[in-house]
């Protein structure tokens, strides 16, 4: 019995999603879906709080430690926020808000399944789990014609994602006659077979985390989704999918040689995304091609080993995770902030929105003091140290590029000009300002992400 403790916090979190789906259901336009939903959230994340310093196995299919635990709780949190923006959003736009709240719940319950998946059916099985979740959600507006478009690429290209993970579930059984992740250890690294399935574990990840070639996807499904869903496709996939290529690149694909694959994706998602991103006017998009960009500079990292690499990641994923969440908790204070246009103004009609939104665009610039400056340049330090200077390079002068798109929005925001603020989201407003804070805080104090 002692080994189910190791899945409580997502089987616990599940059963009151059930429950708050029921509810819903039955008691039709009430919001104590949402409420019952944020609370499955924080009961999982309290659970896991007595967790967070053990290492335990369940049947050697799933392993958990600090450090998965961390992801499982960032998730969590990303989870309580979404629900929280969704809460007016959703209310005005549609009634179907138990199955709403039970989809982002059924999609974190198989992202934390992926975080601590020891075995890639178990893993493959958690990917679709949110993976599903994740095509409704993206389509969750029926009448809207770019919902509907969002859900149908964002289904149709994940299917090819989905193929690329089980033929290299097929080759990685072939030749080690297991599907355990423990195997990477013992493999060939020249055999053909082993080459090929690491290279489709790594295409089908890549599509999940919108790097080039494989990010078509990202800047429709990203502009047709609801809001605070764009916001979590922002974070929390990623979080699961990077902590599942962590635990793989600890466990021995390193043993293979994949930096070639590693230089060149990162490369191509750094310039693509950053040189789209300088075209857009609807915010929703350039955040999508930004994020392609942010996937590359993290992506980057996996040139370096153990505790070099987990020292480069974690700090840049925690830091992106409250820039992208606080960045659409801004857009969705301001009246159609979709549009680049709707900024005009705001820092004399809302100085706080205004303040938030200039903290977190210098973050994803890179630009002191944020946070999101301390952890590029911990990456880039971590790389040059490595050996690959010229792609520290390529990264310092994209992010020099990406300063003309962020800093834009802040020129907008400070200039003469009419714009609203909507009046009945004062939590995203908190949730901004929060998010700013802490981007300043860890900027300040950068001993609090990274280890001196």
């Amino acid at each position: 019995m002692n080994q189910y403790v190791v899945i409580m916090p997502e089987l616990v979190t599940l059963l009151l999603g059930l429950f708050s789906f029921i509810c819903g259901v039955l008691k039709r336009q009430s919001r104590v879906g949402y409420f019952l939903g944020i609370l499955s959230f924080v009961t999982g994340a309290f659970i896991l709080f007595f967790l967070f310093s053990q290492t335990r196995s369940f049947f050697e299919l799933i392993s958990i430690d600090p450090i998965s635990s961390l992801f499982r709780m960032l998730i969590f949190i990303v989870g309580i926020v979404v629900l929280v923006l969704s809460y007016n959003d959703n209310i005005i736009k549609t009634g179907r808000q138990a199955e709403y709240v039970f989809l982002v719940i059924l999609a974190v319950f198989g992202m934390n399944m992926m975080v601590i998946s020891n075995d890639l059916l178990v893993l493959y099985l958690a990917l679709e789990t949110f993976s599903l979740s994740s095509y409704v959600l993206a389509g969750f507006y029926r009448d809207d014609k770019k919902s509907v478009e969002a859900a149908m690429k964002y289904f149709m290209l994940g299917t090819i994602s989905s193929i690329f993970l089980l033929a290299s579930i097929a080759f990685f059984y072939a030749i080690s006659g297991t599907t355990s992740i423990d195997a990477f250890k013992t493999l060939d690294g020249n055999d053909v077979k082993w080459i090929l399935s690491v290279l489709f574990l790594l295409s089908a990840f890549a599509f999940k985390l919108a790097l080039v070639p494989f990010h078509a996807w990202a800047p429709d499904v990203y502009q047709g989704s609801p809001t605070p869903i764009t916001a979590f496709f922002s974070t929390a996939p990623k979080l699961a999918v990077f902590a599942a290529l962590l635990r793989m690149f600890l466990k021995g694909i390193e043993q293979l040689d994949v930096t070639g694959f590693v230089v060149i994706v990162s490369a191509m998602s750094i310039m693509l995304g950053n040189f789209l991103a300088m075209r857009q006017t609807d915010l929703k998009r350039m955040f999508a091609y930004s994020s392609i960009a942010h996937a590359g500079y993290i992506f980057m990292a996996f040139v370096l080993i153990e505790q070099s690499l987990l020292n480069s990641v974690i700090p840049y994923l925690v830091v992106y995770l409250f820039m992208n969440i606080g960045a659409f908790a801004v857009i969705m204070s301001v009246k159609g902030g979709e549009s680049i246009v709707s900024y005009y103004g705001i820092g004399r009609k809302s100085p706080l929105i205004a303040f938030s939104m200039t903290v977190i665009l210098l973050s994803l610039t890179g630009i002191p003091p944020t946070g999101g400056f301390i952890v590029k340049f911990n990456i880039f330090k971590n790389v040059f140290a490595a050996g690959y200077g010229g792609l520290v390079f390529l990264g310092l002068l994209m992010s020099i590029l990406s300063a003309f798109y962020y800093l834009r929005i802040v020129f907008y925001m400070y200039k003469d000009g009419l714009s609203e603020i909507q009046e009945y989201s004062s939590a995203n407003h908190y949730i901004g300002f929060i998010s700013a804070a802490f981007l300043l805080i860890a900027g300040i104090f950068p001993e609090i992400l990274i280890p001196l």
